[in-house]
């Protein structure tokens, strides 16, 4: 059966459509950098209290500055009047390298008003609630430090628990909650362990000086920060350990448009139609390496189009870019080796790219934006303009 081929446009049009692409991609790859690993809210105790308020703005500051680069940070405060519109308020909005505008705004804080704890935590839940500023990747957390075990606005503490589970259920949210307890009344703290339990949190660190609360605040932002290994001193000596490989962060970016899912890495990897652009991490040895298959399903993510042409075919078979393999593989084969590890960061074109990145994406025109992506953050050359192949055989421009 010979295939026709549908008369080509105009090489205007064609430099326009290619155009578009390239800021579509441009545009796709700066919201790509733009989520962030993890994202934390500090929502800070400014009512009135025994303790200085500026002792938790200096550790709060501090631990906003220790923050990654690709870690968000904002700055939330409660205390004031009950009931009053200003009782809390967002003073510095979510984003990634806001540590030093964080500690700028913690030194402004002044004490005064009641514990309005409720209306402080349910007002960061709903910092959380909206597409932008991007959630994190991989944490979500709101880290309260208060002074105060208790709403000092509500009688029954237990309601303010039921409202908090009740707006973060209806939010449809997975967030961590951790609290910071710096010199709680003992009589309270029974109020605030509770609280903690319904958010699904661990017990509350409980802090009497500012070295403790400055420990405290910087293990919530930096995992590791101030964890040691055991030691163990050996009885008899033992022969010297052949030296572990060095491990290198690698991440896997879903950008198909598509449900897909990947096997064959070491976390689990999938995402949904439709959903925002995707991205699973996990670690590989110096010489390791991993055989990646994606599999995409679900519904077509562009049915309009399907619905304009009924003979539209959609094109959903997966491409994968920054593989052993080449720039633009069926197949992906991802080796730590000294290649990849030589160039770990460089430029492509006039945007970073990175070796320790595997994107995969279709030729389905619906997703070309996204083929743009993958090409532009693994540093391989853009992919073809897509085609359209319809049910008669034939093909035409995307």
């Amino acid at each position: 059966m010979t295939t026709t081929v549908k008369p080509r446009k105009s090489r205007r049009t064609a430099v326009v459509v290619v155009v578009l692409l390239l800021v579509l991609g441009g545009i796709a790859y700066y919201v790509y950098l733009a989520i962030p690993e993890q994202r934390t809210a500090f929502l800070v105790d400014t009512s009135e209290s025994k303790v200085a308020v500026g002792e938790i703005a200096s550790s709060v500051g501090s631990a906003a500055r220790n923050a990654g680069d690709r870690d968000a940070v904002s700055l939330r405060r409660f205390g004031g009047n009950c009931g009053a519109a200003d009782n809390t308020a967002e003073l510095v909005s979510s984003g990634t390298g806001r540590g030093a505008q964080v500690a700028s705004a913690a030194r402004t804080l002044s004490s005064a008003g009641m514990a309005t704890l409720e209306s402080g935590v349910l007002a960061t839940i709903d910092d959380f609630s909206g597409f932008y500023p991007f959630r994190g990747l991989r944490r979500n957390r709101i880290v309260v430090v208060t002074s105060h075990g208790t709403d000092g606005c509500a009688r029954d503490q237990s309601a303010v628990m039921k409202a908090i589970r009740e707006r973060v259920a209806a939010a449809g949210l997975t967030l961590e909650f951790r609290f910071v307890g710096f010199h709680v009344p003992d009589e309270q703290r029974d109020e605030l362990q509770a609280l903690a339990g319904a958010t699904g949190a661990p017990e509350p660190r409980f802090v009497r000086s500012p070295e403790e609360l400055n420990v405290a605040l910087r293990e919530l932002v930096i995992p590791d920060f101030g964890l040691a290994k055991p030691v163990q001193l050996p009885s008899e000596p033992e022969p010297t350990p052949t030296e572990k490989a060095k491990e290198h962060d690698f991440v896997v970016a879903l950008m198909t448009g598509w449900s897909v899912t990947v096997t064959g890495a070491p976390v689990e990897c999938a995402t949904t139609t439709g959903a925002t652009p995707h991205q699973c991490r996990f670690r590989l040895a110096e010489g390791e390496h991993v055989s990646l298959v994606a599999k995409i399903s679900g519904p077509d993510p562009n049915p309009m189009r399907a619905q304009n042409n009924p003979n539209y075919r959609p094109n959903n078979t997966p491409f994968w870019y920054g593989c052993d393999e080449g720039p633009r593989s069926r197949t992906c084969t991802v080796t730590m080796n000294r290649e990849r590890l030589a160039k770990a960061r460089a430029t492509s074109g006039n945007a970073p790219s990175t070796s320790m990145v595997a994107c995969v994406t279709t030729q389905d025109p619906a997703a070309a934006a996204l083929a743009m992506t993958c090409a532009g953050v693994t540093g391989a050359p853009p992919p073809p303009i897509p085609t359209v192949t319809y049910a008669d055989g034939s093909v035409g421009d995307g």
